[in-house]
């Protein structure tokens, strides 16, 4: 007689206790009660010289004023970090419950899987040997699926515990003013200890150094440094991405929630309204991100907030939020926006990210992709800023943006097909991170370039002239400023127009359908990402990793006897040309 093993059905899926929401609304009120202690302190600090005043009553007042500004500056620290550890707490729990749903998914299919085996075994009477071994074979395919469920129940009860231990340790940290005042300033001890090892962010460790060491780290050692320290590793390079959006949302809310409160009753500084419309900005690109739906999948390749600095650069702000997977898309895209570009502006741009991310996903081969806006440097505010005619701001933040990119490599356990795209001044910044030696990137796309920066020819970058790619709308009258052969554009320019035929980059077929007859700085310079046009598409194929097969255009030129030429000038665009894929939200 043979016996075919059917597994028990097991086991049964843990409930989850906590509600994410209602842990959400306690980080919120803890960061509204830390207001009051900052208010304070600052108060006592202020007021402990008052003109006019002697004696020995003001002699105690100032000593009393002088020790409790402190004091209260400790316990506002501690009660704040209280708050981040919960805000922590709440989206961990928030996964743990996705965990917990898709767990519970594949227990109902198997269990479904199981019952139909029983049913087949129970009706197999006098059965074949072949229909015996094909039992056989899903008994055995049904007992590994269990025991892989076994295993993934038992991780998500461990992180369970771990979510539990990290919050109840925070709050046995931060016990009254001798906790506030201590060492640690209320932070676990899992969490000092771990940002004292070689290697910690934040004390001139590498990329490659940062990420061994959080290699090394436990799951409650990271639970803990996230919520403790998340300034220093939202914006550690080398950390995978899912950290660093780990720790950036902690700050999000704990602006959104302090400075909301701060509005609400009037005491807002003006340096705090920036912070805050910034810190809002930066909530609704992320929220655009994370609404976003992949069009070839029904799927939400969801949003990561993978830089958050709303008071950098005197308020402009610095910030990068991404679609997709950074931590594991095949293809990954990271583009640099030009002049006028601030954090308020993190929801347009997150939508020019869908629309890179879509267009690699549908003119691409299948890989999965990831396509972030990057704002981590200090673009010049408008035409009429001086810096807007000098590279020292591109210097300066194509040394960022390279390391930005180094930091991204070496967080990842696998390579991806890096990108980097700049448009306009962002271009030029490309251009100076790209002239770097080891620079990060696969492939480099400039459009609507006023200039190359410090290359005057593609060979120069030091991914090769073969992967330095150029867009140019013929009417773009930004893109118009570089120097090209015998022209020299002088002090309006920022370097080789890198569309010309001297620079040597393949330029590929960016007009716009809609371009008016007469060069401008409107549409023609600012629609290289919109949907549906010449330029996304081969932007596109370049992310994806096919840039051999962009619609490549004739490059311009500057002969002699007369002024510049663009050759793209007379030929008709199309938004979609025979082969084409649509792309776009609506394309079916």
């Amino acid at each position: 007689m043979t016996t075919i093993a059917v597994p028990a059905s097991e086991p049964q899926i843990a409930e989850l206790l906590g509600d994410p929401g209602g842990a959400e609304a306690l980080a919120t009120s803890l960061y509204k009660a830390a207001t009051p202690f900052e208010t304070f302190g600052e108060r006592a600090s202020d007021e402990r010289l008052i003109s006019g005043w002697k004696g020995y009553a003001y002699e105690a007042y100032r000593d009393a004023a002088g020790s409790a500004g402190p004091e209260h500056e400790a316990m506002h620290q501690s009660v704040r970090r209280v708050a981040r550890a919960v805000t922590f707490y709440a989206d961990t729990l928030q996964t743990l419950k996705r965990d917990r749903d898709d767990l519970r998914d594949r227990k109902q299919r198997l269990d479904a899987d199981r019952t139909g085996l029983l049913a087949d075994i129970e009706a197999a009477d006098d059965a074949s040997a072949s229909t015996i071994a094909d039992l056989q074979a899903r008994a055995r395919d049904l007992t590994s699926r269990y025991r892989d469920l076994i295993t993934d129940h038992d991780s998500w009860c461990r992180r369970v515990t771990d979510n539990e231990d990290q919050l109840r340790q925070s709050f046995a940290s931060a016990k009254g003013l001798n906790g506030a005042l201590s060492a640690t300033g209320g932070a676990t001890q899992d969490a000092t200890d771990a940002m004292n090892e070689p290697g910690a962010p934040g004390g001139g460790s590498t990329p490659a150094e940062v990420k061994a060491w959080w290699d090394g780290l436990s799951a409650e050692e990271r639970a803990a440094v996230t919520a403790a320290y998340p300034e220093t590793i939202g914006s550690a390079d080398g950390l995978p991405a899912s950290a660093r959006d780990d720790a950036n949302r902690i700050l999000l809310d704990d602006d959104l929630a302090t400075l909301g409160d701060k509005e609400a009753d009037g005491t807002l500084t003006a340096d705090e309204k920036m912070q805050l419309a910034n810190a809002r900005a930066a909530r609704d690109g992320l929220h655009r991100a994370e609404s976003y739906v992949d069009p070839t999948t029904g799927a939400k390749p969801g949003g990561t907030l993978w830089l958050y600095d709303p008071t950098a650069f005197d308020g402009d702000g610095r910030v990068a939020v991404a679609v997709g997977d950074m931590d594991t898309a095949d293809d990954v895209a990271v583009f640099t926006p030009g002049i006028k570009s601030e954090m308020t502006d993190t929801d347009f741009y997150t939508d020019k990210m869908t629309n890179v991310y879509e267009s690699a996903r549908y003119n691409g081969d299948g890989s999965s992709v990831a396509a972030m806006f990057w704002l981590g440097y200090d673009a010049p505010s408008g035409p009429t800023d001086p810096a807007t005619l000098t590279e020292g701001r591109a210097e300066d933040g194509g040394r960022r943006l390279s390391d930005a990119l180094d930091g991204l490599r070496a967080s990842r356990p696998d390579e991806a097909h890096l990108t980097a795209i700049g448009h306009s001044y962002g271009s030029t910044t490309t251009a100076y991170a790209a002239s770097e030696d080891d620079f990060a990137a696969d492939d480099v796309v400039l459009i609507g370039s006023p200039g190359a920066g410090p290359a005057e020819n593609a060979d120069e970058l030091s991914v090769g002239s073969g992967h330095v790619y150029v867009g140019r709308d013929s009417r773009d009258g930004v893109a118009m400023l570089g120097d090209e052969g015998w022209v020299g554009k002088g002090p309006i320019g920022l370097g080789t127009d890198p569309s010309s035929e001297d620079f040597g980059a393949t330029r590929f077929e960016a007009e716009d359908v809609d371009r008016s007859s007469l060069p401008n700085f409107g549409d023609a310079h600012g629609s290289y990402l919109d949907d549906d046009t010449e330029s996304l598409y081969n932007i596109g194929k370049i992310v994806d990793g096919h840039g051999d097969d962009v619609e490549e255009a004739e490059q311009s030129y500057d002969p002699w006897y007369s002024g510049a030429v663009d050759p793209e000038w007379d030929r008709d665009p199309t938004a979609n040309e025979p082969g084409r894929s649509e792309t776009g939200p609506d394309a079916t």
